[in-house]
């Protein structure tokens, strides 16, 4: 299939103004509250969200806000919210991986130790809530439940996606297909990833006049997320195997470390010869600090013979061209504006990266 063109530009633009407006309501909501004296707390928790990083959450929310005629405003508090779910989960990531860098930078909790880390994220979905109630003023009784709801979704799905995955590496599950793995992936990735940026953003921008079909949009919206995000989950599964690691800012084959089933892995382990299966599994069952690095390089080199990343790649693609058939089809209730425009770039950028 012929790799589609995507506008760069629309999307550097989309990206860096919704993290600059995203940037800026977190100053002002962080600085608001140091008055209380607890400046340390205030500075561990801005800072993952101040590492450069894409922002695509909050830019989801955003340009599904304005898509459907609603205003940068009427986006901030939620875009803003989810931006810090974003980054809270990642601290806590980062415990349960044992991992060394983020963003090309100290972990958190490599820099200050575990107790501090985790309190950082926990301070963190605090004021997700904070921001959320503030929706309230910003957008009324009604959006702003509907809004609460959908993050109480979100924040649920993660972590049952969350538990599905640590319950794998704990209980050595090997005997897993791709369904196990699309289904953990739709529940870790899927819904915060994509869905509910998409979804709030819809609910925040919707008028009076479109509350008999919000419903239906929501569905299509879900659909629409969970392609995407299957295809961004694989994507960022793959980066981890091949990209540059001073570009892509974490470990490269991290996940090989932390023993995760990506969906690479478990084709791997699905279609390798009995020896090579054994010896894979043996290193995936070692603890993260008794794994060998050759080992690891081994395993890998190994993935790409069998044609297990390109099986990953395939996948994604398949993903997200099925994502950009269902946004030309699917989101007819949305507008044809550049903010719409902005969501079917994004995955041609993906596809893109594919390659």
């Amino acid at each position: 299939m012929t790799t589609p063109d995507y506008d760069r530009a629309l999307i550097e633009q989309a990206l860096n103004t919704a993290r600059t407006r995203t940037e800026k309501a977190m100053t002002r909501f962080f600085d608001a509250r140091r008055e209380t004296g607890m400046d340390v707390l205030y500075d561990q928790i801005s800072d993952y969200p101040f590492r450069v990083g894409k922002g695509l959450r909050p830019a989801l929310v955003y340009a599904a806000c304005q898509g459907m005629g609603g205003t940068e405003a009427q986006a901030e508090n939620t875009a803003t919210a989810i931006e810090l779910f974003h980054n809270g989960a990642l601290v806590h990531d980062d415990i349960e991986d044992i991992s060394d860098f983020r963003r090309g930078d100290e972990t958190l909790f490599r820099r200050h130790g575990v107790p501090i880390a985790i309190n950082t994220g926990d301070a963190t979905f605090v004021f997700c809530l904070s921001l959320l109630l503030d929706n309230v003023e910003q957008l009324g009784v009604r959006k702003a439940m509907r809004i609460l709801k959908d993050f109480e979704r979100l924040s649920r799905e993660s972590v049952e996606g969350q538990a599905i995955e640590l319950d794998w590496i704990r209980n050595a599950r090997f005997d897993l297909e791709s369904e196990d793995y699309l289904r953990m992936a739709y529940k870790k990735t899927c819904w915060y990833t994509m869905i509910a940026p998409l979804r709030l953003g819809v609910v925040a921008g919707s008028g009076p006049a479109f509350v008999a079909d919000l419903e239906e949009a929501l569905i299509d919206v879900m659909e629409l997320g969970y392609l995407a995000g299957i295809g961004f989950q694989v994507q960022d599964d793959l980066l981890n195997l091949t990209a540059d690691e001073v570009l892509y800012g974490k470990e490269i084959s991290g996940d090989l470390y932390e023993g995760k089933r990506t969906i690479m892995l478990l084709h791997f382990l699905r279609t390798a010869p009995k020896r090579q299966r054994s010896r894979a599994i043996k290193l995936l069952t070692q603890a993260r600090a008794e794994k060998e690095p050759d080992e690891v390089r081994w395993l890998l080199q190994a993935m790409h013979e069998a044609g297990s990343i390109d099986h990953g790649r395939e996948l994604a693609q398949d993903f997200i061209t099925r994502a950009l058939k269902f946004e030309a089809e699917g989101l007819s209730f949305m507008a044809e504006t550049r903010h719409r425009q902005f969501l079917r770039e994004v995955l041609k950028y993906v596809i893109a990266r594919l390659k």
